[in-house]
C-alpha cells in the first residue's frame, strides 16, 4: 500500500505521540521496579547499583538483613492487609450493588411519591466529598460502637457501612442513566403478557445490564481496595488495617528502622508492586467476562 507523503508524515508523529505517551504512563512504574531490584535509588554509569532480592523479601514478609546488617524477623503484614482489603471491597461493592439496581430501577421506571425529590436529594448527595464527612463518620461510629460493637471504630463492618454509603450513591446514579435509555417497548411487551414490575426487572432489565454491572462491580473492587480517607480515619489498628492503612503504617516503620531515619525506598517500592497485583487481577479477569458479555449483546 501506497501512502502519500503527507500521510505517512501524520502517521509517524501519530506513533510518535503514542510511543512518548507511553514512556510517560509506564517510566514511574519501571522507576518503581528498578528501585525494587537494586540496592541504591540513584543509577549512574560510572557505579551502576547491585542486584539484591533483599526489597522484595522485604515486601513479602520473609527474614532478610536490612541495609545495616541488622535481621529483620518475618511478618505477614502484606498478606493480611491484602486480605482485608479484599473482604472490605468485595462485601461493600456486592452490598452497594444488590441495593444500587433495584433503586435505581425505581428511580428510572416506576412513579411513586416522592420521586422527585429524593432524586434530587440523590444527585444533591454525591457533591460532598468523602474528605468534609469524615469527622461525622467518627463521630457517628464512636457512638455506634457503643450500642453495636461490631459497627464501631477500628471494626471493619463499620467500615464497610461507611463505604456502604458513599459507594451507593454513586452506583445509583450510573444504574439508573443505564436503565432510563433501555427500550420501553421490551417491558412494555413484557407487561402485556401479564409481567410483574419485578418479573420485568429479573428477566429482561438485569440480564440487559450485564455488562454495566461489570463496569461498575470492577471500578467499585479497585477504587475501594485502596481507599486512603475513611480507612485511616475508622481504622486504628494494625491488624484490621487495609492496604491503604497499611502502607502508612509500613512507610513510618521502615522509616524507623532506616539509617539515619531515610526511608527505604526499595522496600517500599517492592510492597508498593505486591499489593497492585490483586488489582491488576480483578481487573483482567473483569475484562475477559465484560468482553464476552459485550459479544453476547452484540450478537443478540
Amino acid at each position: 500500500m501506497v501512502l502519500g507523503r503527507d500521510k505517512r508524515g501524520r502517521r509517524l508523529a501519530a506513533q510518535l505521540f503514542v510511543w512518548v505517551s507511553l514512556a510517560i504512563v509506564l517510566y514511574p512504574l519501571l522507576r518503581m521496579i528498578l528501585f525494587s531490584l537494586f540496592d541504591s535509588r540513584f543509577f549512574r554509569l560510572d557505579s551502576w547499583p547491585r542486584l539484591t532480592l533483599r526489597h522484595w523479601q522485604a515486601g513479602l514478609g520473609l527474614p532478610h538483613l536490612s541495609r545495616r546488617g541488622v535481621m529483620i524477623p518475618a511478618h505477614h503484614e502484606l498478606w493480611l492487609w491484602i486480605g482485608n482489603s479484599l473482604k472490605v471491597a468485595g462485601i461493600t461493592a456486592l452490598a452497594s450493588t444488590l441495593v444500587a439496581l433495584s433503586t435505581a430501577y425505581a428511580f428510572a421506571r416506576l412513579s411513586f411519591g416522592g420521586r422527585y425529590w429524593l432524586d434530587r436529594a440523590l444527585f444533591m448527595g454525591q457533591m460532598f466529598p468523602s474528605l468534609l464527612l469524615v469527622v461525622a463518620f467518627y463521630t457517628l461510629f464512636d457512638q455506634l460502637g457503643e450500642y453495636v460493637p461490631m459497627l464501631g471504630l477500628d471494626t471493619h463492618g463499620g467500615l464497610i457501612l461507611a463505604l456502604f454509603g458513599q459507594t451507593s450513591l454513586g452506583m445509583i446514579w450510573a444504574f439508573k442513566g443505564f436503565f432510563a435509555e433501555l427500550p420501553k417497548e421490551i417491558e412494555e411487551a413484557a407487561s402485556i403478557d401479564g409481567a410483574s414490575d419485578w418479573q420485568i426487572f429479573w428477566r429482561i432489565a438485569l440480564p440487559l445490564a450485564r455488562p454495566m454491572i461489570a463496569v461498575m462491580v470492577t471500578l467499585t473492587m479497585t477504587g475501594l481496595m485502596y481507599e486512603p480517607m475513611l480507612s485511616s480515619a475508622l481504622l486504628t489498628s494494625s491488624d484490621k488495617a487495609t492496604i491503604a492503612t497499611g502502607l502508612m503504617q509500613y512507610s513510618s516503620k521502615i522509616g524507623e528502622r532506616s539509617m539515619g531515619g531515610e526511608t527505604e525506598l526499595g522496600d517500599l517500592a517492592a510492597v508498593n508492586l505486591f499489593v497492585s497485583l490483586p488489582c491488576i487481577a480483578v481487573f483482567l479477569f473483569a475484562q475477559r467476562w465484560m468482553e464476552s458479555t459485550l459479544n453476547g449483546a452484540v450478537k443478540a
